[in-house]
């Protein structure tokens, strides 16, 4: 009896030491877009967040580093050249806000201080020095591009403006955004940088 006692407290003993190995925390959990594992929480890469990285996060600012003008009209509606000597237009984009309404310009947000001289539309025009800088810091927001032509002392827009609201086209990260319409005569291509 007493050797089935002390085989009884042995046996119990054996499986109720607590176990010496530890679960890896970060052994069930899949972090997503690049997010690595930390003591069982995701660290996310920087334009991520959630609790596995699954979601892009905003960014601070998209800085517009390069436009490319598409495609604009040869002519004037009526058929005469841009400029009054008949040399193809000198052309420049203007960025405006929009009105509440999310339909009415309301005031310049950036106008180029430089401008292409005789611009040919069988090209595409590109403005790779972008003077001021151009920055978005409220992405969210609706804003208009025009395209302008500069004849001597005056100035005259081509067509009507593209409305555009840059969170609407960041998915993904694109380096590149193009900014067209159906029906529209001028189209641009926007190269991005993102700032987090």
């Amino acid at each position: 009896m007493k050797n089935f006692f002390l085989f009884s407290l042995l046996f119990i003993g054996l499986f109720s030491i607590p176990s010496c190995s530890k679960k890896d925390k970060c052994e069930d959990v899949v972090c997503q877009n690049a997010g690595t594992c930390e003591d069982g929480n995701c660290k996310c890469p920087t334009g991520y967040e959630g609790d596995r990285c699954q979601n892009e996060s905003l960014p601070k600012a998209i800085k517009i580093t390069s436009i490319k003008v598409l495609k604009f009209p040869s002519t004037k509606t009526d058929g005469s050249k841009w400029d009054a000597d008949g040399t193809n237009p000198d052309i420049f984009p203007v960025i405006y806000t929009m009105k509440p309404d999310g339909k009415t310009v309301d005031q310049v947000y950036w106008n180029s201080s430089t401008f292409l001289i005789n611009a040919k539309t069988d090209g595409q025009p590109d403005f790779s020095i972008i003077l001021p800088e151009l920055q978005f810091s409220t992405i969210d927001k609706p804003h208009a591009i025009f395209l302008f032509d500069k004849d001597d002392s005056s100035q005259e827009v081509m067509g009507s403006g593209i409305t555009f609201n840059l969170k609407d086209f960041i998915k993904g990260r694109p380096t590149t955004i193009k900014l067209e319409c159906q029906n529209c005569v001028i189209g641009f291509e926007l190269k991005v940088n993102y700032e987090f």
